[in-house]
């Protein structure tokens, strides 16, 4: 029941509770009506055998003696009668057979007894010497409560899906408050912590459920925007001394003869800042993104010769490990947006095609369009993305196994750039395959439509 939506959960409920309850109900009202029937035949064995004992009073008032038997018509008129005086049997009903059904002694409560397949009830009465028995099938009573139980059955399912209908529409109803809050908390993202859920003008639980999550949405915009802003000014600050860091480190270097052990150091410490320089520019373009600030430029950008001039820059990279490259730009595909973020975007995928490849391993860079579409495809030859690592790869400074080695250098933030500045053109960086042999990434973009006339 646990894989159930909440509607149909209630629905249940209330069939299964309604049903336990039709169930006891038809119980109790089968028990009190039986009793009540049986009362009836208790009655009318106790009014019938008062009747013939007054006959025997006057009988025996009279002189009579029994000791020649009863005739059938001067005996009630019940299907189940046997008479007994002090030594001989006076009469006994046809219905009887030859089976002893009635203990002699007379009993203060009715009897019921299994006679020829028959419940019969009976009681036992003695008057002047005589005793009687005198008994009525519960033929009626078992008809009366089969009715009864027959009507229940064609009911109850009746009653259950009209029930099981009322519980969906009543949950329904329930839950579209709930579902309203769930549809506006699943816009609030990111990029948009100012929206706010719609108040509810109730004080029940849904309205307090609302507020309290608005008073959350209010802590967590809180909270990134001081994340966002900490990160862009910290960001800001640390760029302008390594800026000054690495300026003077190259005047000493230029400065000071050419002795090998200061210059190696000075090379080294010059190495390390312009690390800490393109990680807090990563990281300051990150945090714009975060904030929508990030500065676009709109004008038209021809992919191809983007990726023409960065392989220029590629061949230099993949030389140490004899990469093949080969690029597919059969398309001539113009894009609208920044040429600088879209170049530094789609270098960040062939650094990264290069770093994560094989010796004397491939590159593979093509262009198709898709709809209003244009698709830059990156693929490279190496031992791929594998198990959990696929879900991780765009998160920030996060690095795979292999990039934990030396002599694999980066940060762990270009894709996660290379992604942000897709998006923030209106398209996107994906994963679209990886095994063992093969990776490749898209970096979608939108075409840059024609001008109007107006904008003409």
């Amino acid at each position: 029941m646990r894989f159930l939506t909440f509607r149909a959960r209630v629905a249940l409920w209330s069939v299964a509770v309604v049903t336990l309850a039709l169930t006891l109900f038809a119980v109790g009202a089968a028990w009190n009506l039986r009793r009540e029937l049986v009362d009836n035949v208790d009655q009318e064995i106790q009014d019938t055998a008062a009747a013939f004992a007054e006959e025997l009073d006057e009988q025996q008032a009279a002189g009579g003696q029994w000791t020649q038997g009863f005739a059938e018509e001067d005996l009630p008129r019940f299907p189940y009668v046997e008479v007994r005086n002090a030594t001989r049997l006076l009469y006994r009903s046809p219905a009887l057979g030859t089976e002893d059904a009635f203990p002699r002694e007379p009993g203060e409560q009715p009897n019921e007894i299994t006679l020829l397949g028959q419940t019969v009830r009976f009681r036992v009465f003695k008057r002047g010497g005589i005793t009687f028995a005198l008994g009525q099938d519960l033929h009626s009573v078992d008809e009366a409560l089969s009715g009864l139980l027959h009507s229940y059955l064609i009911i109850l399912p009746m009653v259950a899906l009209a029930v099981g209908a009322g519980g969906w529409l009543v949950a329904r109803r329930a839950v579209a408050p709930i579902q309203a809050i769930t549809e506006q908390a699943q816009t609030i993202s990111a990029f948009g912590l100012g929206q706010r859920i719609p108040v509810m003008p109730t004080q029940d639980e849904i309205g307090h459920l609302t507020r309290v999550l608005n008073d959350m949405f209010d802590r967590l915009q809180q909270s990134f925007e001081q994340v966002t802003r900490f990160t862009s000014d910290a960001s800001h600050e640390l760029k302008t001394p390594l800026a000054l860091m690495q300026a003077e480190i190259e005047n000493a270097l230029q400065s000071i003869p050419d002795a090998a052990a200061p210059r190696e150091l000075l090379s080294s410490v010059s190495e390390q800042c312009t690390r800490l320089s393109q990680i807090v520019d990563g990281l300051l373009l990150l945090s714009r993104a975060d904030d929508r600030h990030l500065a676009l430029d709109h004008a038209p950008v021809d992919l191809v010769r983007l990726v023409n001039e960065l392989m220029e820059d590629a061949e230099i990279l993949a030389e140490p490990a004899a990469l093949t490259l080969e690029t597919r730009l059969d398309l001539d595909l113009l894009v609208a947006g920044d040429g600088r973020l879209l170049a530094r975007g789609v270098m960040n995928l062939i650094d990264n095609a290069i770093k994560y490849n094989i010796p004397g391993g491939q590159i593979l860079i093509s262009l198709t369009a898709q709809a209003d579409s244009a698709v830059l495809h990156i693929g490279n030859s190496g031992p791929g993305i594998l198990g959990s690592a696929e879900k991780k790869i765009f998160d920030r400074f996060y690095r795979g196994d292999l990039s934990h080695s030396d002599a694999t250098p980066g940060h762990g933030l270009g894709l996660s750039i290379a992604r942000e500045i897709a998006r923030a053109h209106g398209g996107d960086v994906s994963l679209l395959q990886t095994n063992s042999q093969w990776t490749e990434f898209s970096f979608v973009l939108p075409l840059r439509r024609p001008l109007s006339l107006h904008e003409s």
